[in-house]
């Protein structure tokens, strides 16, 4: 009997993804425009069916590595993931992740024969695709949703801000680099230089928070708390250029701040390029 040498998710992981990837049962259907029910004033659009939990960790290379082959692949994160009405699947990354074609892997990945068969492939990326509106956000088809991914911390639910009662204060982001770290808003529709291969360097515009975060972290979730539960209201973008060497930490003077592509710019990507996503609209 042959084994595989592909890492493999425990049982006890198996259960804690599969426990998030569809709407938690007993929270109340949202319906645009109907008003909304006494103390439940968040509406949250939550993926059907979701195969990578929040804070997925991802690699990418632009070719199939070949045995013996020295390669450099992308590290990033994932801020969410989603199917359609065909029942395929879908995750959200960073723009600056990777191209249309690249291939993305597991970051378990370490044999010939994990990298014989990729997990996905971007489909769609907000800097480089054909006629991108400049938004760092981009799009992953899944084509191995069975294939173990890291994750940073536990599977929590995907749930994305629809209409929230608050704004941003004190917002949070998970990332493979920096894990789970938080701040304060500062400022939205800040004009922001993103640096992408070979140094070449995009003019983008995202949000800008007081957090922690680093390379690696590029791509995931960032979150906002409703009513106890981490709701995403963005996909990490980027830091300050030249301070990521400097220790960093939430209420320290002249904090390091952390550019995201919020919601808004994140589902004007997801609705232009899978238009027949499925969500449940709930209140939480």
């Amino acid at each position: 009997m042959k084994f595989s040498s592909v890492p493999t998710a425990t049982m006890e992981q198996r259960e804690a993804l599969q426990a998030v990837q569809t709407p938690r049962p007993g929270d109340a259907d949202a319906i645009p425009g109907s008003g909304q029910p006494p103390g439940s004033p968040n509406v949250v659009r939550v993926p059907s069916f979701a195969p990578w939990a929040p804070g997925t960790l991802i690699q990418s290379t632009s070719s199939y590595p070949r045995p013996g082959e020295m390669f450099t692949a992308q590290s990033c994160t994932v801020a969410f993931s989603f199917s359609n009405a065909e029942g395929r699947y879908f995750a959200v990354t960073a723009g600056h992740c990777g191209k249309e074609g690249d291939l993305v892997w597991p970051t378990n990945a370490a044999t010939a024969q994990d990298f014989s068969h990729e997990a996905g492939r971007f489909i769609y990326s907000g800097l480089y695709s054909a006629g991108a509106p400049d938004i760092d956000v981009a799009i992953i088809e899944i084509t191995d949703p069975e294939r173990y991914m890291d994750l940073v911390g536990q599977p929590i639910e995907a749930g994305i801000a629809e209409q929230l009662a608050h704004s941003p204060g004190r917002i949070c982001k998970t990332g493979g680099t920096t894990g789970y770290t938080c701040g304060q808003f500062q400022q939205a529709g800040r004009v922001q230089i993103i640096t992408t291969g070979a140094d070449n360097t995009r003019e983008t515009k995202g949000d800008i928070a007081a957090v922690c975060a680093s390379k690696g972290d590029s791509g995931g979730p960032v979150f906002q708390d409703v009513n106890g539960r981490a709701t995403i209201i963005g996909v990490v973008s980027g830091t300050e250029a030249g301070r990521s060497g400097e220790e960093c930490f939430e209420g320290m003077d002249n904090p390091r701040l952390m550019s995201y592509s919020n919601v808004e710019q994140t589902m004007q990507v997801l609705n232009s390029v899978v238009p027949d996503a499925q969500w449940e609209l709930k209140y939480w």
